[in-house]
This record gives C-alpha cells, structure tokens and sequence, in this order.
C-alpha cells in the first residue's frame, strides 16, 4: 500500500511574491485507499458552501479566504467556515503533511543571485529527503505542474533514487518509487489540499492578518495543519 504525495508551493512567482520571505513546497501525505473519500469531500465542501458543484470547480486558498470566484458572493465568516471545512480533511483522513521553505533574500545573498532560480528545486529535495526518512511505505509523487521546473525536477528526482544527486549533496531516496508526476490542481484533489495548507501556512508565517477574527481563523486552521506535520525543517539557508 502507497501513499500519494501531493505537492504545491507558494511564495516564489505571482502578484505579491516579493513581499513573501519564503519559497514553501507544501506536501500532504494521502494513504492510496483515501483518495476518492478526499474528492468527495471537497466536492461535499461545495454543496455545502456554495449550493452546487460547478463544472470547474478547484479548491484553492487564495480564492476562498479572499472571496474570489465562485466564492466571491459569501459572507467573510461563510468564507473561513468553508475554508476550515475544506481543511479539516486532514482530521478526518488522518492526512500527514511536510513541508521545506527557502529563504529567498539569504538565498540570495550567500550565492550572489546565482541560485536564485534554484529555489524550486532546492525546497523539493529538502521535503523529499525528509518524506522519505521520515514515513514508512512507498510514496508516489504528485506535483502542481511548473512549466519553468518540470524537466529539472524529474531529472533530480531520478538521480536522488540512483545516487543520491540533489542541487546540494544529498541522501538516496529508497520510497519514493516511478518519476514525479505534475498535473493540472483543476483535476488533483490532493494538489488543491496541498494548496490550501501552503497558503495557511504562508498566510501565518507572513502576518498578513490584522482583524483579531482573521487572525483567531488562520490560527486555528494552521493548529489543525500543524497536529499532522510530523517533520520540520528550518528555511534554508539558516541565518
């Protein structure tokens, strides 16, 4: 029995990037036999929140927390209801989550730029050397597409499982099995779980909140995110 591992990251490209100190690859962890009980509930997600289940409907933070969309009609407390009902998934599934930030300025400044376009793939060998030390079973790789990395990404993956070879000298993946996999979120459930608990994430390390509703909301949403996130790492560079 495997486990899928749903991966998406934020903080690196976009509108507002610059203001967001870190690069964060977000993993979760979804046993093979809890797959289709996770599409289900985020479809249930939308027939409790939005009153039907439209037929682009996708899962992700920024559009929920800021009522955009097929959101954009709820109320703020509708929008965190929803928002922590989409979440709490990892309770009921008993989903584990990782995850491995770049700091970017230290990034930055100890290579002189010359790294800066390695983030990507320096946050995804972290968090799959720490998956695969830290998890029993085989894993199977499954990415949020990223047009500019893909290619790099796959060929790091696979001399990982051969030799161990990352963008920094690293260690031998053993359960992580086949190549990583990057799809459209549109059509991963788990990729848009993955969203949800980046964007958590960012929204807290970054304070971003100020109202003490806002601020009560992202905590308890990244409480529950935080009681399934068995390995931690430090953003790299440290200072």
């Amino acid at each position: 029995m495997a486990h899928l591992v749903y991966i998406d990251e934020t903080g690196s490209v976009g509108k507002g990037a610059s203001k967001q100190k870190l690069l964060t690859l977000a993993a979760v962890l979804v046993h093979e036999d809890k797959v289709q009980p996770l599409a289900e509930k985020f479809r249930q997600v939308a027939r409790t929140h939005l009153g039907w289940v439209p037929a682009d409907f996708e899962l992700h933070g920024n559009e929920i927390w800021n009522g955009i969309g097929h959101w954009d009609s709820l109320s703020y407390a509708e929008l965190i209801a929803a928002y922590e009902d989409a979440i709490s998934v990892i309770d009921d599934l008993d989903v584990d989550v990782s995850c491995a930030s770049i700091h970017k300025e230290r990034l930055h400044t100890r290579y002189g730029g010359d790294a800066d376009g390695n983030a990507y793939l320096l946050a995804l060998q972290f968090l799959l050397e720490k998956i695969d030390t830290r998890y029993t079973g085989n894993k199977i790789l499954i990415a949020d597409e990223q047009k500019e990395h893909q290619l790099r990404a796959v060929k790091m993956v696979a001399d990982l499982q051969d030799w161990g070879g990352g963008e920094v000298p690293g260690t031998k993946l053993k359960t992580v099995i086949d190549s990583i996999h990057f799809v459209s979120s549109h059509a991963s459930p788990g990729v848009q779980l993955a969203d949800l608990v980046a964007y958590a994430l960012q929204r807290k390390w970054n304070t971003w909140d100020s109202h003490p509703d806002a601020k009560a909301a992202i905590d308890r949403i990244t409480d529950v995110i935080n009681q399934h996130m068995r390995t931690w790492r430090e953003p790299w560079p440290s200072e």
